[in-house]
């Protein structure tokens, strides 16, 4: 399969990611280093996987596309959040996942997954963007909810605020691009489901500031967070 020349930037930005991240495990083998490493990169690798395997299932979602390729973008943020605790938990690890109780990491992060992979497939469904522009969305978004909520946000609200510049200078250097194989199975198999079942749409005038809406979900997704953090707090749990 040819890659067209933003597909092999893409694949570029997804390597240097990779390597960046191991890397930062030979020069300082922490547990939590090596956690995010292995599990970036096993996400990719889960991508691949239903890459390789799409001929058996892609057809049973496409009967009904949008539904599904929701609920397969939802399943597979699921999956993914599921396997950086379980890897977090094999190397005694600790702050990767949201939480050290699945259910209660499940509970921080699902509204946020649910509610970004809804905005995008209906969004998807009419601009139809390649699929090299659906991993770097996918980037985009994890960007806006695991690092401006995430990482600068809700440690600034707790009373830990963040070095911004060092921030900035991680994200752009390194973060961003891995975040492409983390997000890669929760925007890319949803988007194969609609492309393979639906025509092509016609792309309008706002084509790619449409392609930026699930970040709205960034402004509730923080107030819930909120509340949900003094709940748990208040429960110590």
């Amino acid at each position: 399969m040819k890659l067209s020349r933003l597909g092999k930037f893409v694949l570029g930005g997804i390597l240097w990611g990779l390597a960046f991240s191991f890397f930062v495990v030979l020069l300082e083998p922490t547990p939590e280093n090596l956690t995010l490493a292995v599990s970036i990169t096993l996400s990719g690798l889960y991508t691949g996987l239903l890459f390789l395997t799409r001929k058996y299932w892609l057809n049973g979602l496409s009967r009904k596309p949008v539904r599904n390729a929701i609920l397969l973008g939802s399943f597979n943020a699921a999956v993914i959040e599921t396997l950086f605790l379980l890897i977090e938990k094999a190397f005694s690890a600790s702050g990767v996942a949201a939480h050290p109780n699945l259910l209660i990491d499940l509970l921080i992060t699902m509204p946020w997954y649910i509610g970004m992979v809804w905005i995008f497939v209906k969004v998807q469904e009419k601009e139809r963007f390649p699929l090299a522009a659906v991993l770097l969305l996918g980037a985009v978004y994890e960007m806006g909810a695991d690092g401006i909520v995430g990482g600068v946000i809700m440690p600034a609200i707790m009373g830990n605020p963040v070095n911004l510049i060092e921030f900035s200078v991680l994200a752009i250097l390194a973060a961003f691009w891995q975040f492409i194989p983390v997000y890669s199975s929760i925007v890319h198999p949803p988007a194969w489901v609609l492309e393979s079942s639906l025509p092509p749409a016609v792309s309008g005038k706002k084509r790619w500031s449409r392609a930026f809406l699930p970040l709205v979900l960034l402004v509730p997704f923080s107030i819930y967070l909120v509340i949900l953090m003094l709940i748990i707090s208040f429960l110590g749990i």
